[in-house]
């Protein structure tokens, strides 16, 4: 039986630990750190994480580390602010860590978490399941065989709607480092991981320009006297956009978060908060080392149908796109002028069935050392993360910046 650790029992990492079982594998949670520990637990509850009945809760990393826990993996799922500093004081226990994306959310802590983990016997992984999902994972059999030769541009897209990072905790940038960190690093990862382009310089830009207002940071629509006006209120949605199947349902979601069974978990806040410092609106140009370009853009302004997730490359011999919101994948060839199509199912676990995967590999990284193909080291699972810092530092100064750390 896995004895598990969660240091910062967020969703996520309540999700994860939950998946442990997955596999036939038995596990339990043994020892928790977390500010709150009722929070702790009720994710916990939420997600029917397996809990020990000796578990220990701690409210700081000292405490937890001075337990010495016999753990066999630890799943760090803090706000993104504090990755690189709970997986730096974790290191030298030599435990196997799983660590949520973005590993840090600045150029100073992702130099401190290589420095710290350089030489390291501590096998960290890190959390980017859109490499390892089934649509991926076909796609880079498509281009490993050859048929698209060189692939010389990749462009990739994420459409997104944006009310659910707007009206909760990652509206705020000091937990999130902005959306280039929370979003961009999947798309640019799974982008690298496909094109084979080894990113050295980066050009970007940034912009909140769909949720602006003026309303207050900690307001929510159950308390706005613009509510029944405002498009983002829940008339609009319930109305216009038909996404509740009545107007208090509307109200009710819209003013906060609830358990499948009803319970009040958290309060939803106004997406147009003057206040919000977060982008809605982003991109990036990234040269290669051999003078190939990959793209990424995104916002958080499309819904419904105008939603969509992929890439295209192109090669000299034929271009793939990848789709993955309707799990698809569509070669066009250069050659003879043939199209194919792929439908890929993704399973039913989450991020498109990548997170089956980094599960998989978490496990056998517990029960033999080795260390997965989303190291934070051997697996290249700091370069998405140091290619969006340095975009977002191009974003906010102007300048075309070099990758490197």
């Amino acid at each position: 039986m896995f004895k598990i650790g969660i240091v910062g029992c967020g969703l996520q990492a309540a999700t994860i630990a939950s998946y442990l079982s997955v596999f036939g594998d038995e596990y339990e949670v043994k020892a928790v750190m977390d500010l709150n520990e009722d929070a702790a637990k009720s994710r916990m509850a939420e997600k029917q994480v397996v809990i020990s009945k000796d578990c220990k809760f701690f409210t700081d990393i000292d405490s937890f580390i001075a337990s010495k826990p016999e753990l066999d993996g630890i799943i760090i799922g803090t706000y993104c602010t504090f990755h690189t500093e709970m997986a730096c004081k974790l290191e030298p226990l030599h435990i196997p860590l799983y660590i949520e994306k973005p590993v840090s959310i600045s150029l100073e802590q992702i130099r401190q978490l290589e420095k710290t983990f350089r030489n390291s016997p501590t096998p960290a992984q890190v959390s980017l399941p859109m490499r390892l999902c089934p649509l991926t994972q076909r796609a880079k059999e498509i281009i490993d065989s050859g048929r698209l030769g060189k692939i010389y541009q990749t462009v990739g897209y994420e459409d997104t709607p944006g009310r659910i990072y707007f009206s909760t905790w990652f509206r705020d940038q000091e937990k999130t480092g902005g959306m280039f960190m929370q979003k961009a690093v999947h798309d640019i990862d799974y982008q690298i991981y496909l094109s084979g382009i080894e990113p050295e310089t980066v050009c970007a830009m940034r912009g909140k320009v769909y949720h602006v207002g003026d309303k207050d940071y900690e307001l929510s629509c159950d308390q706005c006297l613009d509510a029944h006006t405002c498009e983002f209120g829940p008339e609009y949605y319930f109305d216009k956009r038909g996404a509740y199947p009545s107007f208090d349902e509307a109200k009710k979601q819209m003013s906060g978060t609830y358990t499948p069974d009803g319970k009040f978990l958290r309060k939803r806040y106004c997406a147009i908060s003057k206040d919000i410092a977060i982008e809605d609106i982003g991109e990036c140009i990234i040269r290669g080392k051999d003078g190939t370009h990959m793209v990424h853009t995104q916002n958080f302004i499309a819904n419904a149908a105008a939603a969509r997730r992929g890439a295209r490359f192109v090669g000299n011999f034929g271009s793939l796109e990848i789709d993955f919101n309707n799990h698809e994948l569509h070669f066009y060839s250069s050659v003879d002028n043939s199209v194919e199509h792929y439908t890929v199912k993704q399973g039913l676990l989450s991020h498109y069935g990548g997170d089956r995967q980094l599960i998989k590999n978490f496990i056998n990284t517990m029960k033999t050392g080795e260390r997965s193909c989303t190291d934070l080291i051997t697996g290249d699972g700091i370069l998405s993360t140091l290619t969006c810092l340095c975009a977002k530092e191009s974003a906010d100064t102007g300048k075309f910046i070099k990758i490197e750390l």
